[in-house]
Formats: structure tokens, sequence, C-alpha cells
């Protein structure tokens, strides 16, 4: 009798276990990427892996972009117009009218019912916010690079940005920022928002208020990289490294492959631009059991096997991370992306940057200050041989990788990681979604006591010489009539 009891028993709190789970529904999010493919499907999948329910959705002609390793992701395809030399602005509107007419794409939302819609700030807030406001999603806004940065915190007051020091960097940091900020508005803001107004029903939203239901921001950098601006909100999010892991083994015949060199291995994760320097580095590199191997992730390459040297391995479909972490890899040459920056410091492996761009060159040089890692731009018109020499000085100097473990400590070494940090807000997003947020939200038009101390610091001298310079004006003028009126009294006459 009694085992019958307890059956009942276990049975009863089963259901009581099953009901508690069921009231908590699941949670869904859109991430849509018309640019910057690899990295936004890096956060699908950290959002799958936590549990929730992650829908990306791409250009067609750039599925070839995506993540290799996506678990658990429903990836949506639009069809764009490919045009190589259009402007990012008009690929960005041409993207946004394919999805917004896209009636396969429609109806698998009201399917889904996502509970957020994520994605970047330039070139899609415009047309995505009034979109997620028509299918009832909370927007959250992700942040890739610095422009984005002053932009997003432009338009919503979230955060001051931080100037350099001295007062001419300040002015041309303050205008850059309104030049960024008025550009994205002219040049695509103007023409989004009535492109999603013929799609979709009246949502109110304006260029003024369009960001209005934006409540969290994910920062999608980390202050190892870089930290250009106070946060005045909570609701900032720092989720820079949210897919950093530790490294899995390597596919069983190119780690059969690698071990037979005895100096370990270079990662390259270099575009198909840099091949003949990449054939040539591995060249100049000592060959044979005693030398050294190269590894590039590329998907692109069109080199045969059989015309690389025998110590270059092209490796399309390897993840980035499990090669960047190999226990055998001494240097890592990229172009120093945010991701792939954060990823090297993650495992404190040296890296030599190859910058293509402004955010690259920041990058590159946050990585030579920090002591882990060297720029191309130092090595003026770069040969594989040089390069072969860089990648043995990195090698045979034991600083750059003790820098890059304590760069390493400084990203793994905290209260709480980023992914806890980016699902921890997502979910209270959820719960509070209803709800009143103006007590966490930031002040619009926010400064500092400082800067108003300056601003009437500025108009109290302004005052002074004015009221100086008008005083020598008068005292002049009064002089000259006076010598004058002597003159003509034929007082100075002979």
């Amino acid at each position: 009798m009694s085992l019958i009891i307890k059956l009942f028993v276990c049975l009863y709190l089963s259901n009581i276990a099953d009901s508690s789970i069921l009231t908590a529904p699941p949670q869904s999010a859109v991430i849509v990427a018309f640019e910057d493919i690899y990295d936004l499907s890096l956060l699908a999948n950290t959002l799958s892996d936590q549990g929730i329910d992650a829908t990306l959705i791409i250009p067609v002609s750039r599925e070839g972009e995506l993540y290799e390793s996506l678990i658990d992701v429903e990836v949506l395809r639009v069809v764009v117009e490919d045009e190589t030399l259009a402007r990012p602005e008009k690929k960005a509107i041409q993207a946004c009218e394919a999805l917004l007419k896209d009636e396969n794409i429609a109806k698998k939302l009201q399917e889904i019912q996502p509970t957020f819609t994520v994605f970047p700030a330039l070139r899609h807030d415009a047309c995505l916010l009034p979109w997620a406001k028509v299918i009832e999603s909370i927007p959250i806004i992700w942040i890739r690079n610095h422009h984005e940065e002053l932009y997003v915190f432009e338009y919503t007051g979230a955060a001051l940005p931080v100037h350099g020091v001295g007062l001419s960097a300040r002015f041309w940091s303050s205008s850059s920022r309104r030049s960024i900020f008025s550009t994205a508005r002219d040049e695509y803001g103007v023409y989004a928002l009535p492109l999603a107004g013929k799609y979709l029903p009246d949502t109110g939203l304006n260029l003024d208020n369009l960001y209005s239901d934006v409540r969290l921001i994910l920062w999608g950098s980390d202050i190892v990289l870089r930290t250009d601006f106070v946060p005045l909100t909570p609701l900032i999010v720092e989720v820079g490294c949210h897919h950093c892991r530790g490294s899995q083994s390597l596919q069983s015949d190119l780690h059969k492959a690698l071990i037979e060199f005895r100096l370990g291995t270079v990662a390259v994760l270099l575009d198909e631009n840099y091949e003949p320097l990449i054939k040539e580095l591995a060249q100049k590199l000592p060959q044979g059991r005693d030398g050294q191997a190269v590894v590039w992730k590329n998907t692109k390459s069109k080199s045969s096997t059989g015309s690389l040297p025998e110590n270059l391995f092209v490796r399309p479909g390897i993840d980035r991370q499990d090669l960047i972490g190999y226990s055998r890899t001494r240097v890592v040459l990229c172009h120093c992306k945010d991701t792939e920056l954060l990823e090297v410091a993650f495992h404190g492996t040296p890296v030599i940057c190859f910058p293509r761009n402004s955010y690259e060159a920041k990058n590159a040089a946050r990585a030579v200050q920090l002591g882990f890692g060297r720029s191309s731009e130092d090595i003026r018109s770069m040969t594989g041989e040089e390069l072969a020499n860089a990648v043995n000085q990195i090698q045979d100097t034991p600083d750059y990788r003790e820098s890059g473990r304590k760069a390493s400590l400084a990203i793994r070494d905290r209260i709480n990681p980023a992914v806890d940090r980016l699902i921890y807000w997502l979910r209270y997003m959820a719960r509070t979604k209803d709800w009143n947020l103006d007590f966490l939200a930031p002040i619009n038009a926010s400064s500092i006591l400082n800067g108003d101390l300056h601003f009437f610091l500025g108009i109290f001298v302004g005052v002074l010489v004015g009221a100086f310079m008008i005083i020598g004006c008068l005292l002049m003028r009064y002089l000259v009539l006076s010598k004058r009126t002597q003159r003509s009294k034929g007082r100075y006459t002979r």
C-alpha cells in the first residue's frame, strides 16, 4: 500500500512540475543580418545553445558566410539583388524591401511569434524597428563598431561618448559623431521609413521617435578592446565574447598531419586576397618534421592541393576557435575584427593583424598596446620572408605569450561571463515587456557638470574678451577723432 501511495505522490509532484514549466512560455528570437553574416550567426548559435529558439534571416547570395557549426538555428533566406558596386545604403534598402514583401517569411513569423528581434543599428533600424513593432516583438539593438556606438547613443541618449584629450580632439570627435548621425539619416533613414510604411500598417514611428520602443542595447565588444563611452543605463549590456568557449579537437586527419611539424602551427584567418603572401610564408618557414605548419581557414581559395606547399593546409570548414585555441598554435594571422580579436585574446594566442579599415586598425593598435600582437602597418611592403621573420620573432619571444595569457585571464576571470549577461537581460526584457521601464531608461539630453562649467567659463571668457575689444576699439576711435580735430584747428600746422 505504501508503495502505491508513493507512486501517486511522485505522479502528483511531476504534474505540478510540468504545469509550472508550462507557465513560462518558450522564448524565440529572430536575428536579421543584412551584413556581418558570420558574426550574427554566432549570436544566433549562442541563443540556440541557451534554449532560445533562434531564426536567422540572411540574403540568399551570402549563405557561404554563415558560421560553420550552427546547431538548431533555422535559416531563412531573402532573395536580394546583388549589386557589387552599389553603396551599402542602397544594398540595405534593397534588402529591406525584399524582406518586407516576402510572404513566406511573413507566414513563418506568424508561426514563430518571436519574442525578440535582434539587428544592428546602421542600415537596419529605419526598416526593422517598424517591422518589429508590427509583429509585436521586442526590438534589441546590436552594436557592431565604433560608428554604431556613436550613432545609437546620439539617437537614444543612453551613453555619453568619451572624447580624446585636447580641445581639437574633442571638436573633431563631436563633428564626426554628428556627421555619422546625419549621414545615416539622410542616406538611409529618409528612404527606409517610407518604404516600411508602404508594406506595413501605420506604426506612428518617424525619424524623431524611431527608438522610442528600444530598451535593450547589446554592445558587441569588450572593455579589453575599447571603452569609448560611459553608459547611463544598465540596459547597455556588454556581450562581445558571448561566443567564446574552450577549443575542441580538430579533425583527426588534420591533427595527425599537424603533429608531424615539431615547431607547431600558424593559424591564418585572412581572406583570399592574401593567398600569394600565405603561400610565400609557408615556403619561407622551416619544412619537414622539424618545420612549422600553416593552416588557412578559407572558403574561396581556388588553389588545388597539388599546387600548395607541403606544410600549407587549406580547410574551409574548420571552426575558427578550434584552430585559434589548438594547443600547437603559436601565432594567428587575421584582420582583427572584434570577434576575431576577442577569440584570440580569450585563448591567449599571439596575433599579427592585417587591418582593412579604421575599425580593424584600432583593434590592431590595441593588440599591440596589450603586448600580445603586432600589426602589418608596422612593416612596410611586407613580403613572405618578412612575415616569416615576424612569426619567428613572436614565437621566440615569451613576452607575447605571457601578455596573451594576461589578456585571457582578463576576459575569463569575471564575476559573470558575457553569455550569462546576454541571456539574463533578454529574459528580463521578456518578463518586463508590459511594465513601465522609465526608471531604467536614460535621461534624454544628459550632460555632465564639468561640461556645463566649461560652457559657462567659455561664455565668461568670451564676454571679457569682447568687452576689452570694444573698449579698445572705442579708445582707438577717440584718439583718431581727437587727432583729426586738433589738425582741423591748425594746432599741428607750421
